[in-house]
């Protein structure tokens, strides 16, 4: 019987060779800049990305959810080669991604007698939906069921932990994705800390600094605070403007804690319209 086949959609900012190594499927969130569309990380690059927005050339931005066209591609693609699909997707808090694909999948099915594909709400986005997407791989090339690997994908959704410095709420806060207090911190001009570490899939306000330095230095006292790390951690650096300071927090991160598995990726395009400048962490132990 076939391996298990994974899918995740591009919120998931998952590195591509990464996903081609491990023959992951990706959905692309669609992207209107100045009324032009675009899909996320297909025909725009966040370095692409950052010349437009460095250069002031963003007037208009907004995303739409990954749309079910785009997941009957990467079901179509994956299915040609498994019965069985486990796809992971961003927080259904925040997107209807979760509702394209389950739309997606009962497409794909009733043109594909047999197949089975289960939809995993990661309750985050980023680094943790990539970890729950590498264990599922990993499981799937262990011989696991569909079941199994859906159940090994949700433990690590269970343990994982993802939270991120801001350079300003404005971008959040226009998004509409902004915690409910987060006016007060756009209001006294500090940087918040905001992430996913409760398992509800709502986005909540963790911590106020005042510069970047302050921001790593916090954020890797974060890791302690919600990880479990007597245990080796599985560590996923994001960063928007600047891969040097990415750099910087992976290090830190890595001389406090003992860590098995470490990647440093940008948030795409679709990410980084809504947050602005960001440097921040996946995680789990």
């Amino acid at each position: 019987m076939a391996q298990v086949g994974i899918v995740t959609d591009s919120l998931a900012c998952m590195p591509r060779e990464l996903a081609r190594e491990h023959s992951v499927g990706i959905a692309a969130v669609s992207i209107s800049i100045n009324g032009k569309s675009y899909l996320d990380e297909v025909d725009i690059t966040s370095d692409e990305f950052w010349k437009m927005f460095n250069s002031n050339a963003i007037k208009q931005f907004s995303t739409g959810a990954v749309g079910p066209g785009e997941f009957v591609r990467a079901f179509t693609e994956v299915a040609k080669t498994t019965d069985s699909i486990a796809c992971v997707v961003v927080s259904k808090v925040l997107s209807a991604t979760h509702q394209a694909a389950t739309e997606a999948s009962e497409t794909v099915k009733r043109n594909s007698p047999g197949l089975n594909i289960e939809i995993i709400d990661s309750k985050a986005v980023g680094g943790v939906e990539t970890f729950a997407v590498l264990e599922a791989v990993r499981a799937a090339r262990a011989g696991k069921s569909l079941a199994e690997v859906v159940q090994i994908a949700q433990d690590v959704i269970s343990r994982g932990k993802l939270f991120f410095s801001l350079e300003t709420l404005k971008y959040l806060i226009k998004s509409g994705r902004a915690p409910k207090v987060a006016w007060v911190g756009e209001m006294v001009q500090v940087k918040p800390i905001v992430g996913f570490t409760n398992g509800s899939g709502v986005l909540e306000q963790l911590a106020r600094v005042r510069t970047r330095h302050k921001a790593i230095e916090k954020m890797v006292d974060m890791v302690g605070q919600y990880g479990d790390t007597s245990k080796p951690l599985h560590l996923m650096v994001h960063y928007t403007d600047s891969r040097e300071a990415g750099e910087e927090l992976k290090n830190q991160v890595c001389s406090r804690y003992k860590c098995a598995e470490v990647y440093i990726s940008p948030f795409t395009p679709a990410m980084s319209g809504h947050t602005g400048p960001v440097l921040g962490l996946g995680f789990y132990s």
